[in-house]
Order: structure tokens, then C-alpha cells, then sequence
């Protein structure tokens, strides 16, 4: 019985430390699209002011030393065992100190593998992501002045991805012969 019981409370253990590394691996991904969103930022003056497990899901707050906020919200999006991302890539935003919070572009190559996904996988299928699909899609940036725009190939399809940068619209689209169909649009920030 002792040994019973050992073997649970290390299995908790581990299962902890798991977590944290995840949370950890989360926590980097949201600092990395700060650096990268356009919005000046240095990752060693960020504070963090908050983190909020939801589940599967994580809330970040990082505060700059002008007294503006960042929030990141990110889920374990990789992980096919994890069923409660309800998309691929963080959202992020930033407020200002005394402004209006804002929307920031992040991780974008990601939420266009999930829109292309979503197009691509059965209908009836009621998972958000479908892992082995998102697996086969290569991603190859090619960026404009004013857009950025992702090529996309799965299964000897090519589609491409275009979010234009002034207002964060974007389009799926799949390639027939020698013209671009759209196949998915909306906002990405």
C-alpha cells in the first residue's frame, strides 16, 4: 500500500513539472510575439503582472515601463491531446497607458495554417483543429510592403494566405490552374 501510494504522489509529480514546462513553453511563445508585433518592446524591461490558468488555456499580462499593458492569450495549440483550443496561434493585444487597448499581429503564419485546416477537413468533423492535417501543411512567408502574405501546400495543393497590414483583413485562397480562388476571409487583429 505504502508503495501504491508513493507511485501516485510521484505521478502527480511529474504531471506537475509537465504542466509548468507547457506553461513555461506558453509563456516564451507570448514574450517572442511581443518582440515581434510591431509594438516597441524589450523583453528584459517587460514586467509580468498576471497569469491565469483557464483550463488548457493561459492569460498573460506583461507591463512595459511606460505603464503600457500586453495581453497574450494562448493555448497548448500543438498538442493533439488538447481539445480546447479553439484555434491555432495567440491572440495579443496592447493598451497604452491612458488608450484604447489594440489588437496586435501575432503569430500569423499559424492562425493561416488554421483557417486553410478548416476549410480542408470534414465538415462533420467537430474538433477545431485537425493535427494530422495541420502536420502536412508547409508554410513559406513571401511578405509585401502591404501585406503579409503566407504560400501554403498540403497534399499537391497550393493555397496562399494574405492579411493586409493597415487593417489586419485577410483571404485563404486556392490556386486552380493560373488564378487564386478565395476560399476563407476575415480579420486577424
Amino acid at each position: 500500500m505504502r508503495r501504491f501510494f508513493l507511485m501516485i504522489v510521484l505521478g502527480l509529480m511529474q504531471g506537475t513539472a509537465m504542466a509548468a514546462g507547457v506553461q513555461s513553453a506558453l509563456h516564451d511563445r507570448c514574450l517572442a510575439s511581443i518582440e515581434t508585433s510591431g509594438q516597441q518592446a524589450n523583453r528584459k524591461t517587460l514586467k509580468e503582472t498576471m497569469t491565469v490558468p483557464m483550463g488548457e488555456n493561459f492569460l498573460f499580462q506583461f507591463t512595459d515601463p511606460a505603464g503600457g499593458v500586453f495581453t497574450c492569450q494562448i493555448c497548448d495549440d500543438a498538442n493533439p491531446a488538447v481539445h480546447s483550443c479553439g484555434s491555432i496561434g495567440l491572440d495579443l493585444s496592447y493598451r497604452a497607458k491612458d488608450a484604447e487597448m489594440q489588437r496586435l499581429p501575432a503569430e500569423l503564419d499559424k492562425k493561416c495554417v488554421y483557417y486553410l485546416q478548416k476549410e480542408l477537413k470534414p465538415r462533420k468533423q467537430e474538433e477545431f483543429i485537425n493535427h494530422d492535417l495541420v502536420g502536412r501543411i508547409s508554410v513559406t512567408p513571401d511578405h509585401t510592403e502591404k501585406s503579409w502574405m503566407f504560400r501554403m501546400e498540403v497534399d499537391g495543393g497550393e493555397y496562399r494566405c494574405v492579411i493586409r497590414k493597415n487593417d489586419g483583413n485577410f483571404r485563404v485562397e486556392s490556386k486552380k490552374g493560373n488564378d487564386w480562388r478565395p476560399i476563407a476571409a476575415g480579420s486577424m487583429f
